[in-house]
């Protein structure tokens, strides 16, 4: 199953590509997120409760930064489970700028027939538009 879609954030997109690669950012952007620790310089474990209809329940897991080419595009994996789901997951995300803004689009994730097309897109965009405010309120102080 093939989740896509184009996303539009008020971010420049150095800031972003920085602020995916964050720790501390992530904690507090990503959806759910309960505990996060770097293990690796490309590699995140935590843990998530997630909300949403079959998926709802707490997922421990791991984010992994596949590839990537500057600032321009990043691949991702993540695995997850809870007690009675697992999450796993594949996807490529390009962003492009334009001046002050930046783009989020592409597969955003290849995953197994558990994980909901709409729940999954719903998630991304949430942490997409926790990051943007993220950085927004951080100029603002």
């Amino acid at each position: 199953m093939k989740i896509s879609g184009d996303l539009r954030l008020a971010v420049e997109r150095g800031r972003l590509f920085r602020a995916i690669h964050d720790v501390d950012i992530l904690r507090v952007t990503v959806p759910g997120c309960e505990a996060l620790e770097q293990t690796a310089a490309d590699t995140y474990t935590g843990t998530a409760k997630v909300g949403i209809a079959v998926i709802k329940g707490t997922y421990h897991g791991t984010v992994k930064l596949l590839e990537e080419r500057g600032e321009e595009y990043i691949r991702v994996a993540v695995e997850a489970k809870s007690g009675h789901a697992e999450i796993r997951g594949e996807g490529g995300l390009t962003l492009t700028a334009d001046g002050v803004n930046t783009q989020v689009r592409g597969p955003l994730a290849a995953v197994g027939q558990r994980l909901l097309p709409s729940a999954s897109k719903s998630l991304t965009e949430q942490f997409f538009r926790n990051i943007e405010k993220k950085l927004q309120q951080e100029n603002a102080s």
